[in-house]
């Protein structure tokens, strides 16, 4: 009865030990897994964040170039008028500054 209750004893613990290595074994593949997957979720993220930064540079470029557009061709309708004035005042100033020097006025 001691022998068995030994040989017993020894088995369970064997079992045990035998038990513990594949639970060891199990973790260290769920851990290498679970960091594989980590790496692949970081690398992931840090695709879609260099896409989301150029998608919104590139919005932004092309809200700049359409505001610097209408800003230039406000700027160009203002220069002409401008202009357009002073062609208008040229005749009249040549007049003024004749005047001024011929001593008529």
């Amino acid at each position: 009865m001691a022998v068995e209750a030994l040989k017993l004893i020894r088995e369970t613990e064997e079992e045990g030990r035998r038990v513990l290595e594949e639970t060891k074994e199990n973790a260290a593949v769920i851990l290498k897994d679970a960091e594989q997957e980590i790496k692949g979720l970081k690398d992931k993220a840090d695709d879609d964040e260099k896409s989301l930064a150029v998608d919104i540079s590139n919005k932004y470029a092309k809200e700049g170039k359409e505001e610097g557009k209408a800003i230039q061709e406000n700027a160009i309708a203002e220069a002409e008028k401008l202009r357009a004035a002073a062609e208008s005042n040229l005749d009249s100033a040549v007049n003024r500054v004749l005047e001024r020097i011929l001593g008529l006025k």
